[in-house]
């Protein structure tokens, strides 16, 4: 009965646990679905007459320095007309790494304008890596401004984008906003994950150095070859991580830098002390054979005089 207590405990421990990592694991897919589809809204939202604009974040891209936002604008009150379209020509101003503003032409079908911002950031803080950008919109029908409200979203997964209004002139109907971008939770998660992984490989290495080198069990080609795969096994597992960071990032002097190092270290002394240990084993068998004594052979002749009889003298005192 004992037996069986003890065979279970385990068992359920382990259940509970995997429940609780699942748990873990699904609340951070729900945080980061809720982010995604987050909307907030800035600017003149409280006024009839206005420009409602959609701006969505597609893309940040920590290599250009650039963000990708696609606008789109909606007329509301004296700015539409029946049809919902603009009543009026308008011009929208952006904060876009080009000069050229968004033309609106009267009475016409409004698509979305794709927009690049710049922003600020250190890429080879990765994964810790933060950045900025500012996200400026002014309208202007004929000679006058156009009260603007934006409604702001993001659609990058493998960031967490945050915004926060810039002070601005209040006789300016126009939307100033500062992006913080910082990596989302499952990408910074899975980024020290590889960076633990490729830390705790390094240390098996040097675990099965040791214990080679440590027994003088000389050169044990399989474990060589372990150690070489895994020297070349962590090229692809770093690359692996989320925006593909540039060399001399955080995460490899932080752990790739180190275990290649490890790894190669382990590998080419296992060899070179391993080859050691084969010569002198190699030659303490040669020195063990040349002084083992190999046993005499009978001589014949001598078996044969063994053989004969003694003859009998004079006052042997036999009869």
């Amino acid at each position: 009965m004992k037996k069986k207590r003890g065979a279970v405990l385990p068992a359920l421990v382990a259940v509970i646990a995997l429940m609780v990592v699942l748990a873990v694991s699904l609340s951070m897919y729900e945080a980061g679905k809720a982010r995604t589809a987050a909307v907030h809204p800035f600017g003149d939202v409280d006024k009839s007459d206005r420009v409602d604009l959609g701006v969505w974040i597609g893309k940040i891209d920590p290599a250009a320095q650039a963000v990708s936002v696609e606008v789109t604008a909606r007329p509301h009150g004296v700015y539409a007309d029946r049809l919902g379209f603009f009543a009026g020509d308008a011009i929208l101003y952006t904060s876009g790494m080009k000069s050229e503003p968004i033309t609106i032409k009267a009475g016409e079908p409004i698509s979305a304008a794709e927009v690049k911002i710049a922003m600020s950031g250190t890429f080879t803080d990765y994964p810790f890596d933060k950045y900025e950008a500012v996200l400026a919109f002014d309208m202007i029908s004929g000679d006058k401004h156009v009260p603007v409200a934006a409604a702001v979203s993001s659609g990058d997964t493998f960031f967490a984008v945050s915004e926060a209004p810039e002070a601005v002139d209040s006789q300016i109907d126009g939307v100033d906003l500062t992006l913080h971008a910082t990596r989302s939770t499952p990408s910074l998660v899975f980024a020290l994950f590889i960076m633990v992984l490729m830390l705790a490989i390094a240390i098996a290495a040097a675990v099965a150095t040791y214990y080679l080198v440590d027994g003088r069990r000389g050169l044990i080609f399989p474990a060589c070859s372990m150690m070489g795969a895994l020297l070349f096994a962590l090229i692809p597992l770093r690359n692996a991580v989320p925006s593909a960071p540039p060399i001399g990032s955080i995460i490899d002097f932080a752990s790739f830098f180190i275990a290649e190092g490890i790894i190669s270290a382990a590998l080419v002394g296992s060899i070179l002390i391993g080859y050691r240990i084969e010569v002198v084993k190699e030659r303490e068998e040669t020195a063990q054979e040349a002084s083992a004594v190999p046993p005499s052979e009978p001589n014949p002749v001598d078996d044969l005089l063994d053989r004969q009889p003694v003859p009998v003298g004079i006052g042997s005192g036999q009869p």
